[in-house]
C-alpha cells in the first residue's frame, strides 16, 4: 500500500512544480517586457509627432498662400497690365522734372521684397526645387505671409539645395533646424539593458518620406539599433542639427 501511495506523491510533486516554475517564468517575462511594452506606446507617440510634423512643414507654403491678402493679388495683377506710351509729343522735361524722375528710378530699383524679420532680400527660389518636392513653380512663393521659422528653414533648404543637398522639410526645436534628408533617419539614441545585453533604442526619431513605410510598421515597439535597414542612413540630433543664423550669416 505504501509503494502504491508514493507515486502519486511523486506525479502530484511534479505536477506542483511545473506549475510553480510556469508561474514563475510568467512573472519575469511580465517583468522583463514591461519596459519595452512603455516604449513601445512612446515610440507610437513620437512617430505620431514625426508624422504630423511632416505634414505641417510640407503645408507651411500652401497655408501661407491662403492667408495672402486680396489687396496684395490684386496689386500685383494691376502691374502686369501693358502701359503702352501715348503718340502725343511731350515739351522736353526740365532739369528739376530730369533729377525727381532719375531718383524715382532708383527707388523702383531698390524696391525689391525684404523678409520683415531683418534677414534681407528673399532668395531665388529654383524651380527644380518646387519639382523636388511635388510642387509647381510658384512666381509669388515669398510673397505670403511667412512665420519667421518657416522662413528660416526654408532659407536653410535654399541653400542646402545649392550645395547640392536636397531635403524635405524638417522641424525647428529650441531654434535649431533639423531637416528631413532623403532615405535618412535622425535618432537620439538610449541605452538599456535587455535580456540580450546592453542595446540602444530610438528615444527620439524623425524621418524622410522614403523612410514612413518602415516608420509606420515599427509603429507599436522600440526601435534599436541593430535593427535599422542597412540602406537607411541614420543620423544622430546632436550631428544633425543647423544653426540658421550661424548658417546664413544672418543677425540673431
Amino acid at each position: 500500500m505504501i509503494r502504491s501511495i508514493l507515486p502519486n506523491k511523486w506525479i502530484v510533486g511534479a505536477i506542483s512544480l511545473l506549475v510553480i516554475i510556469a508561474a514563475g517564468c510568467f512573472f519575469y517575462y511580465q517583468h522583463v517586457t514591461e519596459q519595452d511594452r512603455q516604449q513601445a506606446a512612446k515610440t507610437a507617440d513620437l512617430l505620431r509627432q514625426w508624422e504630423s510634423d511632416t505634414v505641417k512643414s510640407k503645408n507651411t507654403a500652401e497655408t501661407a498662400k491662403q492667408k495672402a491678402p486680396a489687396d496684395s493679388i490684386k496689386a500685383t495683377v494691376e502691374t502686369l497690365v501693358d502701359k503702352s506710351p501715348t503718340v502725343t509729343q511731350k515739351p522736353e522735361p526740365t532739369q528739376a522734372q530730369s533729377e525727381n524722375a532719375s531718383l524715382a528710378g532708383n527707388t523702383e530699383t531698390q524696391d525689391v521684397p525684404v523678409s520683415p524679420y531683418g534677414f534681407g532680400p528673399y532668395p531665388k527660389v529654383p524651380d527644380d526645387y518646387f519639382h523636388f518636392n511635388g510642387e509647381e513653380p510658384d512666381p509669388n512663393f515669398w510673397t505670403y505671409d511667412w512665420d519667421k521659422n518657416s522662413e528660416l528653414m526654408t532659407r536653410v533648404s535654399l541653400k542646402l539645395w545649392e550645395q547640392g543637398t536636397p531635403t524635405y522639410g524638417g522641424i525647428m526645436s529650441n531654434d535649431i533646424f533639423y531637416p528631413n534628408y532623403p532615405n535618412t533617419i535622425i535618432v537620439k539614441w538610449t541605452p538599456k539593458d535587455t535580456p540580450f545585453g546592453t542595446r540602444r533604442y530610438a528615444s527620439d526619431i524623425q524621418g524622410s518620406p522614403e523612410t514612413a513605410s518602415y516608420l509606420r510598421e515599427m509603429r507599436g515597439r522600440a526601435i534599436y539599433e541593430d535593427e535599422i535597414p542597412p540602406h537607411i542612413t541614420v543620423l544622430e540630433y546632436k550631428d544633425a542639427g543647423i544653426d540658421p543664423y550661424e548658417f546664413l550669416d544672418l543677425p540673431k
